[in-house]
């Protein structure tokens, strides 16, 4: 930082609007147009390889192919203004700070399968709100393991800025 740099800690999401945004419609957002990505890269592939994959992967793919495609457009007109939005956010000598897990990471087979309660089992979710900003945003992201929680599990910080 250059000296007589000046911190500010600024309140509220970048992009919320009169839609009422949280985090969770950051997450639908990212979760759409991705879930529509995969179909158009892999779909085809994934119907003629008829290969086995473990269940999470079986689950994911069948998300995938269920996904109602007359969200695409409003979800990609949505991602469209929240990036117009945060590249007014973010000027060019600005950092978005922020959690890069919402908690600490789960441990191995802690995690359910999508729609089966258990312990920790929207983890994933809430990461992915999380970490959709930088790709809504096309900003560059980097994580930083700044601490370390009582059971020795590394806990990151994220950092976001305007690209360039």
């Amino acid at each position: 930082m250059k000296q007589g740099a000046i911190i500010e800690e600024i309140g509220g999401e970048p992009a919320r609007g009169s839609e009422g945004t949280d985090f969770q419609t950051w997450h639908d957002t990212y979760g759409v147009l991705q879930w529509a990505e995969i179909e158009s890269r892999l779909g085809a592939w994934v119907e003629v390889a008829k290969s086995a994959f473990g269940p999470e992967a079986s689950q994911n793919f069948d998300l995938v192919r269920s996904l109602d495609r007359c969200r695409v457009r409003p979800t990609t007109q949505r991602r469209e203004e929240y990036f117009r939005r945060l590249r007014v956010f973010l000027g060019p000598n600005d950092l978005l700070c922020i959690p890069t897990p919402p908690a600490s990471a789960p441990l191995k087979c802690t995690i359910a399968l999508r729609g089966h309660a258990s312990a920790g089992s929207d983890y994933y979710s809430r990461a992915l709100s999380l970490t959709s900003v930088a790709g809504i945003g096309r900003l560059p992201q980097v994580s930083l393991p700044v601490a370390e929680s009582s059971d020795g599990v590394p806990i990151g910080l994220s950092l976001l800025a305007a690209d360039g």
